[in-house]
Order: structure tokens, then C-alpha cells, then sequence
């Protein structure tokens, strides 16, 4: 019995791994980011779009949004939030900050709350 009891755990945790796997949990390359300035004649800011590319109803996305000068100095740091759900295969919006000349954002997801999983 006690040589089996190990067997069993080691396959139970090999299953697990497997069906976690299949499931194609996302992970932050899982969603892809574009943004553009807003035109001059508009409101000062940034806006875009976060595409989940998983199979993976998701909420609670958060981005890192680092602003880097001319020489790509990261210059300041702050973690925005995207509006509501993102839907397998989906896109929601964001708004930024707007950036000085020179500046640019580099955007990266670095947490999400999964949802559901979805059909295909």
C-alpha cells in the first residue's frame, strides 16, 4: 500500500499538469496590445485595444504601462486597468494618459482573473 500511495499521487499530479495544459490556461503572451494617440483635435490622451487570443473568457486585466523618453529611458511606471471582460478570441478598450514628444508607452498584461472557458 505504501508503495503504491506515491505511484498514485505522482500520476494524479501528471493528469492535473496534462489537463491544465489542454485547457490552454492564458498567460500574459496570450493577449496581444495596440494603441494609438489620440489626434490633436481630440481630448489628450491614448487609447487601445487588448486582444485575447486564448479560449479564456477573462476580467480584471491589468496593464503595466511603462512611458520611455527618445532614447527609451523608461521615465515613469504606472498599472492601468482595461474596461470589463475580454471574451475568448476578443478585444476590449483602454484609455491612457497622454505622453509628452518623444515619449512612447511599452504595454504588457501583467495580471487577469480567468472567467470561463469558452467553446470554440
Amino acid at each position: 500500500m505504501r508503495q503504491t500511495l506515491p505511484l498514485t499521487l505522482a500520476l494524479l499530479l501528471l493528469g492535473a499538469a496534462a489537463h491544465a495544459q489542454e485547457s490552454g490556461r492564458p498567460q500574459p503572451q496570450s493577449f496581444r496590445i495596440e494603441w494609438a494617440r489620440l489626434p490633436p483635435t481630440m481630448r489628450p490622451g491614448v487609447e487601445g485595444y487588448v486582444y485575447n487570443d486564448s479560449s479564456w473568457r477573462v476580467t480584471n486585466v491589468r496593464l503595466r504601462a511603462q512611458v520611455t523618453d527618445g532614447s527609451g529611458r523608461v521615465v515613469r511606471e504606472s498599472v492601468a486597468s482595461v474596461w470589463g471582460n475580454v471574451g475568448a478570441r476578443g478585444r476590449a478598450f483602454f484609455k491612457l494618459s497622454p505622453l509628452a514628444d518623444g515619449e512612447s508607452y511599452e504595454l504588457s498584461v501583467v495580471s487577469f482573473d480567468l472567467i470561463s472557458q469558452e467553446g470554440p
